[in-house]
């Protein structure tokens, strides 16, 4: 059986150490995989202003991440190098669409979820995926603000027929 999951980025800093929220992402992924593991990964995540400005992709230190917890190096698909949401979806497309999974789990954070539910369907739409809500580990202070963003966001997208 082939099974596919795809782990989106989130901000790493100057040095590349994880924010919270990718590592809350990917210790949800991680948790996943121990109890999944004939699923091949794909970690999103290249540069940008916002969330990675190293000279290593935020995909390295995510698989990093995964490897230094006992994922092996063989257990990674390809990783795009991707600065958005939009560009995880595009850019993992033609992966999903050759590799034809029987499931393809996406993960990513509680608070960005119906977000990208939305984008996926507007980007990828294969019928056979599981979305998995990583939980935010933020406290309220930081929380807020990205629900925030994500409700403007949401509404926007929502007003739009294609990206």
């Amino acid at each position: 059986m082939n099974k596919l999951l795809i782990v989106l980025g989130a901000p790493n800093d100057h040095l590349g150490n994880l924010s919270q929220i990718a590592k809350d992402r990917l210790a949800c992924a991680h948790n996943f995989y121990i109890a999944n593991d004939n699923f091949k990964l794909v970690c999103t995540g290249g540069f940008g202003q916002h969330f990675n400005t190293t000279d290593k992709p935020h995909h390295y230190y995510a698989k990093k991440y995964l490897m230094d917890r006992n994922i092996p190096a063989d257990a990674f698909l390809t990783c795009p190098p991707s600065s958005n949401t939009i560009e995880d979806f595009q850019m993992t497309k033609d992966l999903v669409l050759e590799e034809k999974p029987d499931i393809l789990v996406i993960i990513t954070s509680d608070f960005h979820l119906s977000r990208a539910k939305v984008l996926y369907n507007k980007i990828i739409n294969y019928p056979k995926v599981v979305f998995i809500p990583a939980s935010s580990s933020l406290p309220k202070e930081q929380l807020l603000p990205l629900l925030e963003h994500e409700s403007r966001a949401l509404k926007k997208l929502n007003e739009i027929d294609s990206i």
